[in-house]
Parts: structure tokens; sequence; C-alpha cells
């Protein structure tokens, strides 16, 4: 119980520090809710694989990427990982640069028109590389799952800079998020590692 006490504190304290500006029509409580459950997965995985000092990016014209990353953030903190809640759009650089972090999370979706969310991608991913030459970037499964990291691929100053760059993301499997490692190769996005648990009973 106390623990479920503090997880609604902090996500009430990273809310109120900063909220995407567009109401969002898909902000519902059914699909609130499975964003929360997969952020509390996603944090886990996170955790037991050694990752810290992570900034979450949320899509700035999203409340759902918003509310997924605010709800992220909290639940690393839970974890005792060091999280940061961070807007993505104009001076996202800047602000990476004052915190530093180890790893950046891009929170991007929200059921956005797809273009809109390719094009704030896109746009957003220079500027973390601004921050960081050779970033160590995790993404939003759905950025994998529904070809938006395929999408990089047009662009020629993001193919060239991600060229052979590891990337974690995730993918769904049984009602749970399993951690995939992706590169950029050969004009295509390859999966390098795809760890899943086995099968009870089996070795």
């Amino acid at each position: 119980m106390r623990s479920l006490i503090t997880l609604g504190i902090i996500l009430l304290s990273v809310v109120s520090y900063g909220y995407a500006q567009q109401v969002n029509p898909f902000l519902v409580p059914e699909r609130a809710n499975s964003r929360i459950r997969a952020s509390v997965e996603i944090a886990k995985h996170l955790k037991s694989m050694k990752y810290n000092r992570i900034a979450v990016v949320y899509m700035e014209t999203s409340d759902l990427c918003a509310l997924f990353a605010a709800s992220l953030t909290a639940s690393l903190r839970t974890l005792g990982v060091e999280a940061y809640y961070i807007k993505g759009g104009d001076g996202l650089e800047d602000r990476l640069k004052a915190i530093q972090p180890f790893h950046v999370y891009m929170a991007y979706f929200g059921e956005m028109p797809h273009d809109q969310v390719q094009l704030h991608f896109n746009q957003d991913l220079k500027r973390v590389l601004k921050y960081d030459k050779k970033p160590s970037l995790i993404l939003q499964p759905v950025l994998f799952g529904m070809g938006f990291v395929r999408g990089v691929l047009g662009d020629e100053e993001l193919l060239s800079s991600l060229e052979g760059l590891p990337m974690l993301t995730f993918v769904f499997e049984g009602g749970s998020v399993k951690p995939v490692k992706i590169s950029i190769k050969d004009f295509d996005v390859k999966v390098i590692e795809h760890k899943h648990e086995r099968p009870k009973g089996k070795k």
C-alpha cells in the first residue's frame, strides 16, 4: 500500500512539472490504464537491465504520451532508478544537456496522426543527436511495431547518424512486454537481440 501511495504522489508531481498542452481526445481511462500497466512493466525491465539516469521524453503534442511518460518516470523512481520527465520539441537538446542522462527514452505516438508522429519523432531524434552523437536510445514499443523507426530511413541525416547504433525497444508477447534490441543496418531495421522467457517446464 505504501509503495502505491508513493507512486501516486510521484506521478502527480511529475505531471504537474510539465504536461502536454494539446488536448488528446483519446485520453480516456480505458486507454490510459493500458499505458500505465505497460509503463510499470517496462520500468521493471529497465531496472533489471541496470539502466539508470534515464530522460523520459514525451511527444509535446500528445497528452497520452505525457501521461505514459509521467507514469514511467514515477515507476522508475519508485524502483530507485534516476529518471527525469522531459518535454520534447524546441529546446530538447538544451534540456538534456542540463541533466546529462545516460539514456533517452522516447515516448511517442499517443494515437496521434501518423504523419505528425513521424515528423515529431524525426525532429526530436535530431535534437537528441545534438545532445549526444551516439546516444543510448530506448524507444516506445509502438515506434518499432508500427513502423516509425523504419520511417527514419527516408531521412538521410538520421540514417547516417543512427546506422549501426543499437537501440532498445519492447514488443508485446502474451500480454506482457519483452525487451528487444534493434539496429538500422543496410537500409533496414533489424532485430539484433530478442529476450524472451522460456515456457515453463522446458530447459
